[in-house]
């Protein structure tokens, strides 16, 4: 009798014990890692703000015409499971149309004046996935993340048409919203249990109509968490 008492016990704590871990995903804690039950709502979502730099990349005209400029983001993350994160970003910058460069390749030593503000406004709205390691934060972490959204490129596109002898012309430019895909990597560090200091760089290449753009960004930030 005594026997099946201390089996019926051992069989209930090992019972209590399993519902326990069941209950609390990521249970495990390491020096570096905050367990899911004692996780602040970082976890669950989170609002980040980056400034950086976006670079120009492809194709040649617009590497070479227009200069890397300032870039501000905001992005929001959402968890959809314990391991998969979905990513809303809406970004700004602007690069600088190189007035003088573009005028020398046409052999005029002159900085010109076309009359446009030729400037490349890049306006984007994309959708992300990310992953995250069974609701844990560590200290230093790394990631990756793919998306698509949509990329307006003021002025990327820009036909110049001489009309006669005298350097008349007349000018043509592109300003339609396109669908991008992009990819990108960073690397988090835990300031706090509800700020991150994060880097990344991102792959942008957007399906524009007549030619296809490439450009990188570069930012840093935090993420309120």
């Amino acid at each position: 009798m005594q026997k099946c008492a201390v089996l019926l016990f051992l069989l209930f704590s090992a019972n209590s014990l399993w519902a326990q871990n069941e209950a609390i995903p990521g249970t495990e804690t390491t020096p570096s890692g905050i367990p899911r039950e004692e996780a602040p709502l970082a976890v669950i979502w989170g609002f980040s703000f980056y400034s950086g730099m976006t670079i120009p990349y492809s194709p040649d005209a617009f590497s070479e015409f227009w200069k890397p400029g300032l870039d501000f983001t905001v992005d929001l993350d959402i968890l959809l499971r314990n391991d998969v994160v979905l990513g809303m970003s809406f970004s700004y910058s602007k690069l600088k149309f190189n007035a003088q460069e573009f005028w020398r390749r046409r052999g005029i030593e002159d900085d010109g004046d076309l009359g446009y503000d030729f400037d490349i406004p890049i306006t984007n709205f994309l959708v992300s996935y990310r992953g995250i390691e069974n609701y844990l934060l560590y200290d230093v972490e790394t990631a990756y993340e793919i998306g698509g959204g949509l990329y307006y490129l003021k002025n990327s596109q820009v036909k110049i048409i001489y009309t006669d002898p005298y350097g008349g012309y007349e000018i043509s430019r592109s300003d339609d919203v396109d669908f991008g895909l992009f990819g990108g990597l960073g690397v988090s560090w835990l300031i706090t249990d509800t700020l991150q200091l994060s880097l990344r760089g991102r792959y942008h290449y957007v399906f524009k109509p007549a030619q296809h753009h490439q450009f990188f960004d570069v930012r840093v930030g935090f993420s309120l968490l």
